[in-house]
C-alpha cells in the first residue's frame, strides 16, 4: 500500500479549484434563468400595457361613431333641407357639448363642400382634398387620419364614416376630431419609464400618435412592425425604432373592429441594467460561499499538517501510515460537512427568492457569518467536530454584525455551559440564533431607538431550552408570514425541536430541541 504524503497536494487543489469553478457554474446557470425570467416579466408588462392602451382608445373612438349614428338617426328622419339648417347646427352642437375634448362634429359632401358644422352656423366652406373624404367615397365604414384643423390650427385625430344621402346622391361623410394631446397625454401616463414608447398606428402603417410630440408617418413596408401585423393581429417582436435609434422589446395588439393597432415598448437596455442590478446580490453571496469553501479546506489543510509533522516526529513509518489513513477519513468528513453547509446556504437563498421581498443580503450574511463561526469553534475544539453551544450562543449575541452597536439595543445573554452539541445540531441552532436575534433587531423596536433583547439557554433532562425575548412591540395579530419564519422552521424541524412563539410584554420565541445521547 503506497504512502500518503502530505505533500501530495492534488486533493486541496481539487477542492480549491472546486471552491472557484463551482459558484461560478452556479452564477453562470443562475443568470440565465434570471435573464430569461427579466425578459419574459418585460414581456408581460408590455402585453398588459398595450391592452390598456386599446381599451382606451377603443373606447375613445366607440364614443365617436355613437355621436356619428346619432347624427345619421336624426339627419334619415329629417327631409333633405335639413342637413343645411340651423336646427341640425343646434343637434351637432348639443352632441359635441357631451364630450369635452372635441373639436367639432361637420358633415363635407364628397367634392369637400361643408354642410353642417357644430361650430358655426351658417357655414361656407369647401375643403379641398381630404383623405377621409376619397376613403369613404371608396366605400370604407370608417376612417381614422391626423390632420391640422383649418383655420383653428389645432393638431387633431379625425374619425369619419358615411352619412346616407337623403336626396339619394353620393355618400356624404360625416367627420369628428379629437386632440391630439389628448391621445399623447394618455400614452404618456402608460409610459412610466422615460425611454418606453406607446403609440397608435394604422392598419396600413401610418403612426398616427406617440407618447411624445412627433408628426404622423409612414412606416416603410420594410419595418419590423408592418412585417409583424402581417403575420398576426397581436404578439411581441425586439426592434431599433426608426424615430430614436433605440432598441426595444415591443408588444401590440389590433384594436377589437378597428383599422388601429396600438403598440408598447421597453428598452432592452433598461431590462439589462435592471437585471444587473438584481444579480449583482446573488453573485456577491456566490463569491462568499466560494470564499466559505476556501477557507474551510484552508484550515483543515493546516491543522491536518500540524498533526502530521507531531506524529511524524513521533513515530516512525506505521505511526506515518496510519496518519495517512486517518488525514483521508478527516478530509472526507470536511468534505461532507462543506457540502451539507452549501445546501443549507442554496437551500436559504431559494426560500429568500421564493419570499415576496426577494433576496436580503445581510440577511445571508448573517446567516453564512453565523455558519462560519461554528465552524471556527468546531476546528478550536478538542475533536475537531463538538462544542459547547454557550460559547457559540455567546458569540452570537455579541456580534455587532447581528446587532449593531449604534442602534442602541442591549442584549443580555444567559447560557448555561457544558451542552455539548455535534454539527448536525450546531449549525442549524447558530442559524435559527441569528435569525431570531435579526428578526428582533428589525421589528421590536421599530417605534423606539432602545431596548433590550434577553438569550438564555437551559438544559432541561435529556432536553435544552434557547430563548430569545424582548420588550418591544410583541407579535401582532394577522402577521404575514416572512421567509425568515420560514427558515427557523424548517430548521427547528431539522433537529427534532419545536418552536414557541408568543407576546409577553414583548416577543418570546422559544425552541426546545433534545440533547444527543450520552
Amino acid at each position: 500500500m503506497p504512502q500518503l504524503s502530505f505533500d501530495d497536494n492534488r486533493p486541496f487543489a481539487a477542492l480549491r479549484a472546486g471552491s472557484l469553478l463551482l459558484p461560478l457554474l452556479a452564477a453562470l446557470v443562475w443568470g440565465l434563468v434570471s435573464y430569461r425570467t427579466a425578459i419574459d416579466q418585460t414581456r408581460r408588462h408590455a402585453i398588459e400595457n398595450v391592452a390598456i392602451v386599446a381599451q382606451y382608445v377603443e373606447r375613445l373612438v366607440q364614443v365617436q361613431t355613437v355621436l356619428h349614428r346619432a347624427a345619421v338617426a336624426r339627419v334619415l328622419n329629417e327631409p333633405p333641407a335639413f342637413l343645411t339648417s340651423e336646427r341640425l347646427h343646434v343637434f351637432l352642437r348639443d352632441l359635441e357639448a357631451t364630450q369635452p375634448g372635441m373639436f367639432g362634429l361637420a358633415v363635407v359632401s364628397p367634392d369637400g363642400r361643408l354642410l353642417a358644422s357644430s361650430r358655426n352656423f351658417p357655414v361656407k366652406a369647401r375643403f379641398g382634398a381630404r383623405s377621409y373624404l376619397a376613403a369613404i367615397a371608396a366605400g370604407q365604414r370608417l376612417f381614422i387620419d391626423r390632420l391640422t384643423l383649418q383655420p383653428m390650427g389645432v393638431d387633431a385625430v379625425i374619425v369619419a364614416s358615411p352619412l346616407p344621402d337623403p336626396a339619394g346622391g353620393a355618400a356624404l361623410t360625416i367627420v369628428s376630431s379629437i386632440a391630439t394631446e389628448a391621445v399623447a397625454g394618455f400614452l404618456r401616463g402608460v409610459t412610466l419609464n422615460p425611454y418606453d414608447a406607446a403609440s397608435i398606428t394604422r392598419e396600413d402603417g401610418l403612426l398616427l400618435v406617440r407618447n411624445f410630440a412627433s408628426e404622423p408617418m409612414m412606416l416603410p413596408q420594410s419595418a419590423p412592425f408592418r412585417a409583424a401585423i402581417a403575420f398576426a393581429d397581436h404578439g411581441t417582436f425586439t426592434a431599433v425604432a426608426a424615430s430614436d435609434q433605440i432598441e426595444r422589446l415591443y408588444a401590440y395588439r389590433k384594436l377589437e373592429g378597428l383599422p388601429l393597432y396600438a403598440a408598447f415598448g421597453t428598452p432592452t437596455s433598461a431590462i439589462m441594467s435592471d437585471w444587473l442590478i438584481k444579480a449583482s446580490g446573488i453573485w456577491m453571496i456566490m463569491v462568499l460561499v466560494g470564499l466559505l469553501i476556501y477557507l474551510t479546506q484552508r484550515r483543515a489543510r493546516l491543522r491536518l499538517a500540524q498533526q502530521f509533522e507531531l506524529e511524524v516526529n513521533r513515530k516512525r513509518l506505521q505511526e506515518a501510515e496510519r496518519l495517512a489513513e486517518q488525514r483521508i477519513r478527516l478530509m472526507r468528513e470536511t468534505n461532507h460537512r462543506v457540502k451539507n453547509n452549501l445546501s443549507l446556504i442554496v437551500s436559504l437563498i431559494n426560500m429568500q427568492m421564493r419570499g415576496t421581498s426577494g433576496i436580503d443580503g445581510n440577511d445571508l450574511k448573517a446567516r453564512i457569518g453565523a455558519i462560519s463561526r461554528v465552524h471556527d469553534l468546531m476546528y478550536q475544539a478538542a475533536d475537531g467536530v463538538h462544542v459547547d453551544f454557550a460559547e457559540t450562543l455567546r458569540e452570537i449575541a455579541g456580534s455587532p454584525a447581528i446587532v449593531p452597536k449604534e442602534q442602541g439595543i442591549d442584549v443580555i445573554c444567559h447560557a448555561e455551559p457544558g451542552i455539548i452539541l455535534g454539527p448536525e445540531t450546531t449549525t442549524p441552532l447558530a442559524i435559527i440564533a441569528a435569525e431570531l436575534l435579526t428578526n428582533a433587531v428589525k421589528h421590536a423596536f421599530r417605534d423606539r431607538r432602545q431596548g433590550t433583547i434577553r438569550v438564555t439557554l437551559t438544559r432541561e433532562g435529556d432536553a435544552a431550552t434557547m430563548e430569545v425575548a424582548d420588550d418591544g412591540v410583541g407579535l401582532p395579530a394577522g402577521v404575514q408570514r416572512r421567509s425568515g419564519a420560514a427558515i427557523v422552521d424548517a430548521l427547528v424541524h431539522q433537529i427534532g425541536g419545536s418552536i414557541d412563539r408568543r407576546s409577553v410584554r414583548g416577543a418570546v420565541m422559544r425552541v426546545r430541541f433534545p440533547l444527543p445521547a450520552g
